[in-house]
């Protein structure tokens, strides 16, 4: 497919010399001034498809584009890429609150390209008064998957999108970007978002760089459990850095303090109880390298762009598909190979059970939770091909067996011994 020369001038922009062929439709369907869905794994380029059109409007009309990020670490990101690339790129977040009014001045000046904010900063009475008249033409939600997953818990201003778009005079295009939207998710996020006749487009979710390994730990102790956390770093980090996730606090604590002594001066840890400046510390620690191993709660890792992780562990057993290939998907985005270990113990899912119980939540959304752990338990159980039945979890079902996940070599073992 032909690609326009603003497009291309776009591209030199950004550094980007050659479009992949999933990225094209839905850069000019965007221009074409046309609401979108877009479902694409990590490492795919999905920034591209929202900042090449960002530029291109900005090029020919000097209009500018919001964008909304789940995360403050996030956001400034993608900011600080793209200036560097001197593209006028802005993040309104409490980490700027002194700079947010002169960023709202440059944006009435016409001086910013993209803005990027999270859900809750739209709902400012400053902000939207700025915004009102001089609208952006084209609103992007990231991590689109949060409208649902967040809105309905601990992030309400996600289901307030809506709300904000139909107090600006002028409705802008609307994009969403995720990697994880099952079916039954994304009439739901085109409703939450106002979305008028999306079109959906949807790449192969297939990370096949990167090897699945599950462990049943269901007989071994939590000192045995941490000393195949310790195994498995040595077999597979090479010189790669390492993720290992756990389901709580107490976990991460655990497991930090027992990696630490294995791996002296290598390991941070990042929880949302740690102190705001401590925990930022330990996440630039992690991606400047300077120490490669981090233990985490599971909401650590959006955001961060350290593409050469090779080994993502869960300590325990997720809530769901959609946040398990979330986390997987951190490891290998150079396109290494690279693996991802789970150590599974019966145990957990009386965690997860614990860790549900623990919020109020109505009893719709509590059976869909429920009903999304029993999902992954299953997979975990199953003796089938893991990332095929991930991938049909997320919608995907053409698809084959990988053949180097734990069940796809074990099944190949009996087979040959039959």
């Amino acid at each position: 497919m032909k690609i326009k020369y603003e497009v291309q001038d776009a591209m030199e922009s950004l550094g980007i010399s050659e479009l992949r062929k999933h990225q094209i439709d839905p850069i000019n369907h965007i221009l074409s001034r046309d609401d979108a869905l877009v479902i694409s794994p990590t490492s795919s380029g999905k920034s591209a498809m929202f900042q090449i059109p960002a530029i291109v409007e900005w090029n020919k009309e000097q209009r500018w584009v919001l964008v909304v990020e789940p995360t403050i670490s996030l956001m400034e990101d993608q900011v600080r890429v793209l200036q560097e690339k001197g593209i006028p790129a802005e993040a309104l977040s409490s980490h700027t609150k002194n700079q947010n009014e002169a960023i709202l001045t440059k944006l009435a000046n016409h001086q910013i390209v993209l803005l990027y904010a999270t859900p809750e900063r739209l709902q400012s009475p400053v902000f939207q008064q700025t915004v009102h008249y001089d609208c952006p033409w084209l609103l992007v939600v990231d991590e689109a998957h949060c409208v649902l997953d967040w809105g309905y818990t601990f992030r309400r201003s996600y289901l307030m999108i809506k709300a904000f778009i139909k107090t600006l005079k002028r409705r802008p295009v609307i994009a969403a970007f995720t990697a994880t939207a099952p079916p039954e998710y994304r009439k739901d996020i085109a409703a939450c978002l106002g979305m008028k006749k999306a079109k959906i487009f949807f790449n192969s979710l297939a990370r096949k760089n990167i090897i699945l390994l599950r462990e049943n730990c269901s007989s071994l102790s939590i000192k045995q459990r941490l000393a195949r956390v310790n195994y498995n770093i040595k077999r597979y980090r090479r010189d790669g850095r390492v993720v290992v996730y756990c389901a709580s606090r107490k976990n991460v604590d655990m497991v930090a303090n027992y990696l630490s002594k294995k791996f002296p001066g290598e390991v941070v840890k990042c929880h949302a109880y740690m102190d705001s400046d401590k925990r930022q510390k330990h996440e630039y620690q992690f991606i400047n390298g300077s120490k490669p191993i981090m233990v985490a709660s599971t909401a650590f890792g959006m955001g961060i762009d350290a593409r050469d992780i090779r080994l993502v562990i869960h300590f325990n057993l997720h809530l769901n598909v959609i946040d398990y290939y979330q986390q997987i998907g951190r490891a290998g985005r150079d396109g290494e190979k690279s693996h991802a270990v789970l150590l599974y113990h019966t145990d957990d899912i009386t965690l997860a059970h614990f860790i549900l119980d623990k919020e109020q939540f109505s009893e719709h959304l509590r059976t869909r939770l429920d009903s999304r752990l029993e999902e992954l338990v299953a997979i975990v159980e199953s003796d089938k091909c893991m990332p095929r039945q991930i991938l049909r979890a997320l919608g995907e079902s053409d698809t084959q067996n990988c053949g180097r996940c734990s069940n796809c070599q074990k099944n190949r073992r009996s087979n040959h011994e039959d």
